[in-house]
Order: structure tokens, then C-alpha cells, then sequence
């Protein structure tokens, strides 16, 4: 599969399942959602370092709009994980969860839009589709492999 195409999918997949967590009356059932969403954010990240952003940077280097894009990237993720961290210490039965979840929401499709808007199609023409889909088979083993390690614990 196509690595572009796959991390597509991947945004989503999240945002699916970020509307549906918000959307959920039951605080008890959106909590064990949210629980269940955390690790395939994770995972998500960790592939597009892994497999995208080190390697793209690594070719582009600062100072140009893929080089630079990580340090974007980076900051994003951050901000995510530290909004994840909040909302895992707050009861999911107050507005503040709720409120926190969806701080995720929007951190994570603005970072969508604009990876999708302005550097998706970037990659692609410097990786081009023959890379990117040698790229996709290894990012789809690591999800399989990391997704069968998960469920095993």
C-alpha cells in the first residue's frame, strides 16, 4: 500500500473515532474508547517519524518546507501529548474531559489539514509512488506487528 494513501486512512480512521467518543452520552463508554484510540495515535506518529519525516528531513534538511515541516510536526505531536496526558488525569463524566478530548480533536485535524493541504502531495513528489509504495509495505508491517504485540498484553 501506498504510505501516503496508508497515513490517510490512519487521519481518518482517528477522526471517526474522535467524533464518535465525543458524540458517546455514556462518559464510562467514551473513556474506554478513548483508552482504546491512545495507543493507534501513537502508533501513527511513530510511523510517519519512522518511515516519513526522519528520512524526508534527512534528503531536505532545514530551511525548506519539508525540512522545516518536522519541527511543525514535533511541536504538534507535543501539544497532543500533553493534551492526552491532561484529559487521562480529569473524570470522564466532567465537562473538562470532554472539553480536553476534543482540544485533541482540533489539534489534530488543523496538524491533519495541514499535512494533507501542503505536504502530503511534497512528499510525494520528492519520494515518488514506486518509493512511497515500498515505504507503505514496510509502515503496514510495523502497524501489524505492533497491533499483535498490543493485543497481546
Amino acid at each position: 500500500m501506498h504510505a501516503i494513501r496508508l497515513l490517510r486512512e490512519m487521519h481518518a480512521d482517528s477522526k471517526t473515532r474522535l467524533k464518535i467518543i465525543l458524540g458517546l452520552p455514556d462518559p464510562i463508554r467514551a473513556a474506554s474508547l478513548w483508552k482504546e484510540l491512545q495507543p493507534l495515535l501513537e502508533l501513527h506518529e511513530q510511523l510517519e517519524d519512522t518511515f516519513i519525516y526522519t528520512p524526508v528531513f534527512e534528503l531536505t534538511g532545514p530551511g525548506t518546507p519539508l525540512g522545516d515541516w518536522q519541527m511543525q510536526h514535533e511541536a504538534d505531536v507535543a501539544t497532543v501529548q500533553e493534551l492526552v496526558g491532561a484529559s487521562n488525569k480529569l473524570d470522564p463524566a466532567t465537562p473538562e474531559w470532554r472539553m480536553t478530548v476534543a482540544m485533541v480533536a482540533d489539534t489534530l485535524n488543523k496538524h491533519v489539514m495541514d499535512e494533507e493541504g501542503q505536504i502530503f502531495g511534497r512528499i510525494e513528489q520528492l519520494l515518488g509512488p514506486e518509493r512511497l509504495d515500498d515505504i507503505g509495505q514496510e509502515m503496514a508491517g510495523a502497524n501489524t506487528s505492533k497491533k499483535k504485540a498490543a493485543s497481546r498484553k
